[in-house]
């Protein structure tokens, strides 16, 4: 008797060593139930449920702890009491829920909690107060042995969100929440997903109602959680080479990879801030060997460019390292600045830019002294820039424009 215990005892640690290993518990408010996408097996959650737990098998079960309008304070720890003008935390959808529908797995560090709240009444609250709660949040689940990743705010148009300073506030959100937890362990939900004209959420990434992204939205957002490699799963491609170089108005670029998975293929992109990225053409696999890859983008953006591969398998998905090349044509051109010297009360530049940019333009005087600024967006193609100058003194002045990432062009005028 005590031996056939001995072996149902040892079947069963066996069957649980071979069965999935991960957990998962997602808090927030719609983004993460899924709201913009129909059906909603096209949620960015549903679409991580089913790659990990069907496809790869190694996820047994995703609990979604998601409410719809919920802000932060929902999320809090049950223990907590908040300030008297702020929601309580939902007990039933809140991270001591998550930590403890994950409490029960063998390895607690291989239980993951994804926090999403990306606006909700972000208008009415301080940033500070906002950092408080991610930050209380995130040490509840590091706490209970567990990992956390924390997801960034969201663009977002309607109501208070319609205002420039509520938007430019939920991209300053953004930004802190990936300074103060790290991009190791934050996922970005905001970049290369906005208009950068008014700050609104992509068009072909709005579900129609400015707030909430649609099922290719819902995708980019799959894409970018699977990106992070959660599980660091291991990648059949093994890439030795990946290097780019400038010449004759190109960039060449090789990557070495050998590969283990004849469906393998490589989307290499592209990007002018390292963050945005878009696809410039596809590779197949040319077979089970260690093979070169080889491609000359002839278009390259001016100044910095950035290139990655996205390296697609039957049932894995991940980003290579991020390289730069530069080309050192100027982005932004002044074609003309007139009159010069300055004898009406405006200054007039016209400028040639190679694509979209925002940008900011100063005034000077040879002592470093600011005398104008402006914030401003150029157009690619031909661009006509005001700047009134009937204020200025007479004396020597430099018209300052910096555009892009960290470019600037510097021309003097006098009046």
């Amino acid at each position: 008797m005590k031996r056939l215990h001995l072996i149902c005892l040892l079947l069963a640690v066996c069957c649980q060593e071979i069965t999935a290993q991960y957990r998962v518990a997602v808090i927030g408010s719609s983004t993460a139930g899924g709201t913009g996408a129909w059906p909603l097996d096209s949620a960015w959650v549903r679409r991580f449920n089913y790659h990990y737990k069907h496809q790869l098998g190694i996820v047994d079960s995703t609990y979604t702890l998601a409410v719809g309008g919920y802000p932060v304070y929902k999320g809090m720890p049950g223990s907590y009491v908040p300030p008297p003008d702020r929601d309580g935390p939902d007990h039933n959808n809140n991270v001591t829920k998550a930590n403890a529908v994950l409490a029960s797995l063998p390895v607690p560090a291989n239980a993951i909690v994804f926090v999403n709240y990306p606006s909700n009444k972000y208008e009415q609250y301080s940033i500070a107060e906002i950092m408080f709660c991610l930050q209380t949040i995130y040490d509840s689940v590091l706490k209970a042995g567990h990992r956390c990743y924390i997801i960034t705010t969201q663009p977002r148009t309607g109501g208070p969100f319609d205002d420039p300073a509520v938007k430019r506030k939920l991209a300053v959100i953004k930004d802190s929440t990936i300074q103060r937890f790290g991009v190791a362990n934050t996922i970005n939900f905001y970049d290369g997903l906005y208009n950068p004209a008014d700050s609104s959420i992509l068009a072909k990434y709005n579900s129609g109602d400015g707030i909430h992204y649609n099922n290719a939205g819902h995708r980019e957002l799959f894409e970018r959680v699977l990106a992070k490699n959660v599980f660091a799963t291991p990648l059949p491609v093994k890439l030795t080479k990946f290097i780019g170089n400038y010449s004759n108005a190109s960039i060449a670029l090789q990557w070495t990879a050998e590969c283990t998975d004849p469906n393998t293929s490589f989307t290499l992109q592209r990007s002018t801030d390292g963050r945005n990225f878009e696809n410039i053409t596809v590779l197949k696999a040319k077979g089970l060997r260690s093979s070169l890859y080889e491609f000359t983008d002839r278009q390259p953006s001016p100044g910095k460019n950035f290139y990655r591969l996205r390296i697609s398998e039957t049932a894995s998905l991940v980003m290579s390292n991020v390289i730069l090349v530069k080309n050192p044509q100027e982005g932004l051109q002044v074609k003309g600045l007139y009159p010069n010297p300055v004898n009406q009360p405006d200054l007039e530049a016209e400028l040639l830019s190679a694509q979209t940019y925002s940008g900011i333009v100063t005034v000077l005087n040879t002592a470093g002294m600011s005398f104008y600024r402006k914030e401003t967006n150029f157009e690619k193609g031909l661009n006509k820039l005001i700047v009134p100058v009937q204020f200025l003194p007479h004396g020597q002045f430099i018209l300052c424009i910096r555009y892009g990432d960290g470019n600037s062009i510097l021309r003097t005028f006098s009046k």
